[in-house]
């Protein structure tokens, strides 16, 4: 619809000077048709001045045939000059016609001479008067038509001028969407091979942990049982990663790129249930990954339950995927820390970790898809986790943010851990 409204905004000039050249051009052409008239009409009143001045000067000496023919030629004249008259002139040529026939009875008739000579006179000047009308008349429409050829000249000009620029402008449009698209696809492209390189490291290493494991535990021909354990640990890792996948595949179409600018929201059935207990879930996921890498999971629990609407499937596999990046950044020995609160019709879920923090200038980036501080591409992942998490926060109504125990200053150092903020709306009483 905007495209549509757009391009009519370009058609609308273009087509008000089009008419506007059309509308010259058509008074062009009955400006020059009534100039032609008058010139025809000014050339009748020229020859009836001059028939007249003719009869006027001459009545006397001419014969009585000749008179005849010249006021019969005046007759004549008079008549065609009716096809340029409007009718309220009508009548004036009428009384004009029955004037010429008396002045063509009375020629015979000698004796009638002198009186034919002093009703012609007056005749005369008043057909030079008219002829100097007819003459203003036709320098007026000359004017008016000379004027109109200009206007319609400039006119043609300008709307060449105007073509010529809107043609340059939508060449240019249609350049800039044309490089505009084909970034778009190289961009989509280079995300693509970017997603394909990052998930297959990132599945690589817990596959890569497993084989190594289980040859382990083959060859130790004894019990295995943490061998076993960190087994289940890295299985369960990778089945999360993959779960963010998928996730992200699943997203609505035209969405864009999970956690970008724009991104869609995710396709959730939300109903009534517990946070709580979602949490529960999430932790339980995470347990055997954390002992395996000897990091402890401290969950604040509270003893009533937490009611909120949610997809639970969706919104447990977010926490979850936040835990896990806590525990990725955790050193063993140390321990990560979730807890809850409910405040201003909100449930405020934090998930601590006393890893090394996030550095300032990453802090704001790192639930963009594919974004990767420095510490995060040397401890291994994707990009896709925390930008996963968004996603689904938001599809929930909530929003998510990260925060420094410590100070994060660029140049690294006196960073205490990172904290991921998820706030949610809590559910009305049932």
């Amino acid at each position: 619809m905007m495209d549509l409204r757009a391009r009519f905004g370009q058609m609308l000039p273009l087509a008000v000077v089009g008419g506007a050249l059309v509308g010259l051009l058509i008074a062009f052409a009955l400006s020059l048709g009534t100039a032609s008239r008058q010139f025809e009409h000014a050339l009748i009143a020229q020859q009836q001045a001059s028939s007249a001045a003719d009869i006027a000067r001459d009545a006397g000496t001419r014969s009585a045939a000749a008179l005849a023919q010249s006021l019969t030629q005046y007759r004549d004249l008079i008549a065609a000059e009716g096809r340029y008259l409007t009718p309220a002139e009508r009548p004036a040529q009428e009384m004009e016609m029955r004037r010429a026939e008396d002045l063509a009875a009375m020629a015979p008739i000698l004796g009638q001479r002198a009186r034919l000579t002093a009703m012609v006179r007056p005749i005369a000047i008043e057909e030079a008067r008219e002829v100097s009308v007819a003459r203003a008349e036709l320098d007026r429409e000359r004017r008016d038509t000379i004027a109109l050829g200009v206007l319609l000249a400039a006119m043609a000009f300008a709307a060449a001028a105007f073509g010529a620029r809107q043609l340059l402008g939508a060449n240019r449009i249609l350049t800039a969407e044309l490089a505009a698209r084909t970034a778009a696809i190289r961009a989509v492209d280079r995300s693509r091979r970017l997603f394909f390189a990052k998930a297959s490291h990132e599945l690589r290493t817990p596959v890569t942990a497993i084989r190594i494991a289980a040859e382990v535990a083959l060859e130790s021909g004894g019990p295995a049982c943490q061998t076993l354990a960190d087994i289940v640990a890295q299985a369960g890792f990778l089945d999360h990663r993959i779960a963010d996948m998928l996730a992200l595949a699943q997203a609505d179409e035209g969405g864009g790129e999970c956690g970008g600018e724009g991104g869609g929201a995710p396709r959730l059935s939300l109903v009534r249930g517990d946070l709580a207990a979602a949490i529960d879930l999430a932790l339980m996921q995470a347990g055997a990954y954390a002992r395996a890498i000897d990091v402890g999971l401290v969950w604040d629990r509270p003893a009533d339950p937490i009611p909120v609407l949610l997809d639970a499937r969706r919104l447990g596999q977010a926490i979850l995927t936040v835990i896990d990046n806590g525990l990725k950044f955790s050193d063993p020995g140390a321990s990560l820390a979730i807890d809850c609160k409910c405040e201003d019709g909100r449930v405020i879920v934090t998930i601590t970790d006393s890893g090394p923090g996030v550095l300032a200038r990453d802090l704001p980036l790192i639930f963009d898809a594919y974004y990767q501080a420095d510490d995060g591409r040397l401890r291994g992942g994707t990009g896709l986790g925390l930008a996963l998490a968004r996603w689904v926060v938001e599809g929930h109504g909530g929003v998510v943010h990260a925060e420094n125990l410590g100070h994060a200053e660029d140049g690294g150092g006196g960073l205490h851990g990172c904290r991921i903020v998820i706030a949610l709306p809590l559910a009305a009483a049932a």
